[in-house]
């Protein structure tokens, strides 16, 4: 393929990005800018021109399923060789390889059922094994972990950054000891262990470290605003201090810090590195002007998006008096957008909880709409898509209701520090952001015979 005739395929700021190379690009790509189609670009110019070999290229996603549309769109381009792996899968790969080579045994079996092992720590504790206790303990492991947080500093450090759980402090850390006494008597690492492995491998140990560095030479780092320390420690010994890097990401969409995600990586990525460049991508693709006004009007950080699409439809507001109101309101949304000629599978409802979507679950079967509900990472199924805002990320749909949108689930009501509520209100710009051509928010004006208000966040956009 023509190089010349891949990057007319892109407008002047993809272009940018897809032809800058030789030193370490920092890209800020905002909602529904083709960040994808770009960094696929940037990949197959490259190799096209020689300014990087796909056989030495490691491209890092956050998901399976984002490495495995990266694959394939780089195979349409005639591009073989590039590995596109999220964090964990590069670092099992590594861990296994060197592991044995290191420590002259094999790498400890890499346990993904955390749940499981969760709950023996809590049945040793005489603790409560409810999903949402299970739910809890098992992210404050994990955010202990992807911010280097020893067990004895938890309390301090929880309680400090404001960590939002039901247990006390004190409970869930002796379930973290206890968690990992149980891990060890059971011969297994997790997830998070596995790039703490690796990060040590690459750090303690030079002849490790250029073994990898030998096999990858040229690195893209996609959701570069999610990476935790962690995650942003084993990067920079992936690269090395080498120019050949590209990261992508969105502060404006930014909504994992409870995980331990810190977009001061990606925000401080060209100020830390004196011959990087910084570019943007604000042209958005997606949504409608009216869209994207109103996402506009709720996000103070990233980008501001600039529309390409022909002028839609207003954005509906809408309350209800009750959410029982509101869920039917809102299946008869979805019907008259069905009649309208929107297929079912292109539309889909987002909430702030899972527990908020109990009552639109039995409209929609009321009005026999078909709809496909996700509690955790979604998959496609055949219907509406009724799931929490944090399960929307990186989708995208014809139609969208944000429903349940008042004072007391969005902020959620654990949020209570500055940093918490602007990540809360980055949730409401990413719902905003998934709508192509139609997007209704809504709330009641009573939960459980109180009253209640509309979001804070949406003054001045209704």
């Amino acid at each position: 393929m023509d190089s010349s005739s891949i990057l007319d395929r892109l407008d002047p700021d993809q272009r940018a990005v897809a032809e800058t190379f030789g030193v370490p690009v920092g890209v800020i790509a905002g909602a529904g800018t083709g960040k994808t189609r770009t960094m696929t670009y940037r990949l197959a110019y490259g190799a096209e021109v020689g300014a990087i070999d796909p056989r030495a290229t490691l491209a890092v996603t956050f998901t399976t399923s984002a490495a495995a549309e990266l694959r394939q769109r780089l195979d349409g381009l005639g591009v073989r060789g590039v590995a596109s792996r999220t964090f964990h899968s590069a670092a099992l790969r590594q861990a296994q390889y060197f592991w044995p080579e290191v420590y002259n045994c094999a790498l400890p079996r890499v346990e993904d059922r955390k749940d499981v092992l969760v709950a023996q720590a809590c049945r040793k504790l005489g603790l409560s094994t409810t999903d949402q206790i299970i739910h809890e303990i098992s992210g404050e492991i994990s955010w202990t972990k992807q911010t280097n947080v020893l067990p004895e500093q938890y309390v301090e450090l929880a309680r400090r950054d404001g960590r939002r759980v039901h247990l006390s402090l004190d409970d869930v850390a002796d379930a973290i000891v206890a968690y990992e006494e149980v891990k060890q008597a059971a011969c297994v690492i997790d997830l998070d262990d596995l790039l703490l492995c690796t990060v040590a491998l690459l750090a303690t140990t030079p002849e490790v470290a250029r073994k990898v560095r030998t096999t990858y030479r040229y690195f893209v780092f996609d959701e570069f605003q999610d990476l935790s320390p962690v995650q942003a420690r084993l990067a920079d010994l992936w690269v090395g201090g080498r120019p050949d890097v590209c990261v992508v990401g969105d502060p404006a969409q930014t909504i994992h810090s409870f995980a331990g995600s810190r977009s001061v990586y990606l925000e401080n990525f060209c100020v830390s590195r004196p011959q990087a460049v910084g570019l943007e991508l604000k042209r958005n693709y997606r949504s409608t002007p009216e869209i994207l006004a109103a996402a506009n009007a709720v996000n103070t950080v990233g980008v501001r998006l600039s529309g390409v699409r022909p002028d839609g439809v207003p954005v509906e507001y809408a309350s209800a008096g009750d959410p029982v109101q509101e869920s039917q309101d809102t299946a008869q949304w979805l019907a008259e957008r069905h009649r309208e000629g929107v297929d079912w599978e292109s539309m889909a409802v987002l909430f702030r909880t899972n527990a908020q979507a109990e009552g639109l679950r039995r409209a929609l079967a009321d009005n026999h709409i078909p709809f496909s509900y996700h509690k955790g990472e979604p998959t496609f199924k055949s219907g509406v898509f009724v799931g929490t805002l944090h399960s929307s990320k990186g989708l995208e749909w014809e139609a969208v209701v944000l429903g349940g949108l008042h004072d007391g689930a969005l902020p959620h009501p654990l949020a209570t520090t500055k940093d918490q509520i602007a990540e809360e209100k980055r949730l409401l710009y990413v719902g905003m952001t998934r709508a192509k051509s139609f997007l209704r928010v809504s709330w009641p004006q009573t939960v459980d015979g109180r009253i209640t208000y509309r979001c804070r966040f949406l003054t001045g956009v209704a």
